[in-house]
This record gives C-alpha cells, structure tokens and sequence, in this order.
C-alpha cells in the first residue's frame, strides 16, 4: 500500500507543476525568486536527509520535487519577481546563514528542525507576494503539492517524528499560500 500511496502522491505533485510550469510561460503565474531558489537547495538536501534517515517510499515524493522546484527556480529567471525588496533580502540572508549552519551540522533530526526554519523564511516572499498580488499564484500546484504532502505522511514506513515533520509542513505551507491567495481574491482591492 506504501509504494502505492508513494506513487500517487509524487503523480500529484508533478500534475499539479504541469500547469503551473504553463502558466508561467503564459506570464499568469510569476514565481519568486528567493523562495524557488531557497527551496532548490532545500528540497535537495531534504531528499538526502529523507533517504539517510531510512525514509523509504516518502523519499519519492521529495526526490521528484527537487526536480521540480529546480525547474521553476530556473524558469524564474526570465518570468520571475522579487529578490530585490528588503524583505527579500532579510530571508536569502537568513536562510543561508542556516543553511550554512544546516550543512556543518551532524545530528540529521536537529538538521531536520533547520530545514523547517529555511523552508519556512523561504515561503514568507511567496505568501507576502501572494498577498499583495494573489493573481501571480494559481491553486493547482499548491493544492496538488499539498496533497501530496499529506500523502507522503501516510508513506512513512518508519512512526519517526523526523520523518513526518516535513510531510506535514509541506501540507501545512502549501495550504497557507492556497488560503492567502483565497482570502485576497475575494477581499475589497488594497490601495496603493
């Protein structure tokens, strides 16, 4: 059942980046720099630690975002936004200084707990954009990822809160940027 759940989950997430990915080039959807290049390198180091720590089946689901995130990271070059803001700056900084301190440490479960507080200063330019302009994000990824997420909890072969952390984090984050981009589409316009 694992290997089933595993695979349905990673099928989700990657139907969910296929429109995702066209509507970037359509110019609807303009990613964040930061954000995809904080999780490029995130979701890399993630994958390891999932397979190190004995991740098995759930491992799929953050190998194939890995490639994924890569994907729109690169995309974000030419159709992207952001990176220049102050609030952009204060989270590259951030999260490299953890990610610096992420890479030297030795215990994967603390490493684990960092890649939550990157992952998390990654979303905030993204929820923040989202925010101010909801029009730039469209539901699909993100609600097919976080699916996949809660999914990916399920694939867990091993009852070990380093294993499921991320999984549910992942569920949780995507379901923020789904109910921010909600909440704005349906509140009055914001003056400028």
């Amino acid at each position: 059942m694992r290997p089933t759940i595993a695979i349905v989950a990673s099928l989700l997430n990657l139907i969910g980046y296929v429109p995702y990915i066209r509507h970037i080039f359509s110019g609807k959807v303009r990613p964040h720099r930061v954000t995809w290049g904080i999780w490029m390198v995130l979701t890399a180091v993630v994958s390891v630690n999932q397979i190190v720590n004995g991740g098995g089946y759930s491992s799929m689901f953050f190998v194939s975002t890995t490639l994924l995130v890569t994907i729109v990271f690169v995309l974000s070059f030419k159709f992207g936004v952001g990176g220049a803001s102050t609030l952009d700056q204060f989270c590259l900084m951030a999260a490299a200084l953890l990610l610096i301190y992420w890479v030297t440490a030795r215990d994967t479960r603390f490493s684990t707990l960092l890649a939550l507080c990157i992952d998390t200063i990654a979303v905030i330019p993204t929820l923040h954009k989202t925010y101010k302009r909801p029009e730039t994000e469209s539901y699909p990824q993100w609600v097919l990822a976080g699916i996949a997420g809660l999914l990916t909890l399920f694939t867990v072969e091993t009852l070990d809160w380093a294993l499921l952390i991320y999984p549910a984090y992942v569920f949780v984050a995507n379901g923020m940027i789904v109910a921010t981009k909600f909440v704005r589409e349906r509140a009055p316009a914001m003056p400028n």
